[in-house]
């Protein structure tokens, strides 16, 4: 048995067909599905149930034998990076993530940071809490910032930030509200921008509940996926959007109006997270030692 035969597995298993995997690996069909039936002979049972859609599906056997493939894959990738930082062959970078509502965290650890390391390389991807998660445990991420509270073992969590909610409020909404601070009452009335979530710890979620709560009718005008499309319909003036203190830039506090909302009926926690049970990279360690633990020695 050799490696790429693990790996060649691995891809059949996630993509759920030959014909599939075979065009992600960049081979043709017909050596993949030979490669497979090898594999198979040798551990004496099938790892997949073929069907006449030309789908496979994993069995018993093969579910069992996912967990035990890539953990051998990924405790040799983590003997490779040990043996190339003992060699001081790593290259000095970190593959961040990040939510919308943790980037300004973020981006004021990582200028502490640059601060003792000068030619460290940063890798930043925006996305939202769950896909963040979904790179950190397939390792296309080093760490993370998040603000919903996920249940993952495979994850350690560490809650470094609380922040409360305001209004962000376009010029041509503002010149029409006198009050400082904005009720829940009157946040209702106005055109509601909202950043979507998937999670029930989000803030979305949490806006939608507590307007159900105070038995009020949200007028939402728009639920953007998308960071950059929220801030591109503030920019014209549409609607307000409702975010963490913590996120307002520079740019914002000069362009637009920000109310404090009456009761603070909003939070946001932002959370550190990195792989459980794994190894880390010196510079992992390094990071994560300033700003927070004195363990990783």
């Amino acid at each position: 048995m050799e490696l790429r035969h693990l790996r060649y597995f691995l891809a059949i298993a996630k993509a759920g067909s030959i014909s599939s995997a075979a065009e992600t690996l960049h081979i043709a069909q017909p050596p993949l599905s030979r490669q497979l039936k090898d594999l198979e002979a040798e551990l004496g049972f099938e790892l997949f149930e073929r069907n006449k859609k030309r789908k496979v599906q994993l069995t018993a056997q093969g579910r069992f034998f996912v967990k035990k493939a890539q953990l051998i894959l990924n405790t040799l990738d983590d003997s490779v990076i040990e043996t190339r930082e003992y060699h001081e062959q790593v290259e000095q970078s970190l593959a961040i993530g990040t939510t919308i509502y943790s980037s300004n965290i973020m981006f004021e650890q990582i200028e502490h940071f640059k601060q003792h390391y000068t030619d460290v390389r940063f890798n930043i991807w925006e996305s939202d809490s769950i896909s963040i998660i979904k790179l950190l445990t397939e390792r296309e991420l080093d760490i993370a910032y998040i603000n919903e509270t996920i249940q993952n073992n495979s994850v350690n969590i560490e809650h470094i930030h609380t922040d409360y909610c305001v209004c962000i409020i376009p010029q041509n909404i503002a010149q029409h509200l006198t009050a400082e601070i904005i009720s829940l009452e009157a946040l209702a009335k106005l055109p509601l921008v909202l950043l979507m979530s998937d999670t029930e710890s989000g803030l979305h979620k949490q806006i939608l509940n507590t307007f159900h709560n105070h038995e009020l009718t949200a007028n939402i005008l728009c639920e953007c996926h998308d960071s950059s499309m929220l801030m591109q319909i503030l920019a014209k003036g549409f609607g307000v959007t409702i975010l963490p203190y913590s996120s307002i830039t520079p740019s914002i506090l000069h362009n637009y109006t920000i109310k404090e909302i009456e009761g603070n009926p909003w939070t946001t926690t932002t959370n550190l997270v990195w792989r459980k049970d794994s190894y880390l990279p010196k510079m992992i360690q390094t990071f994560l030692q300033q700003h927070y633990y004195d363990k990783f020695k």
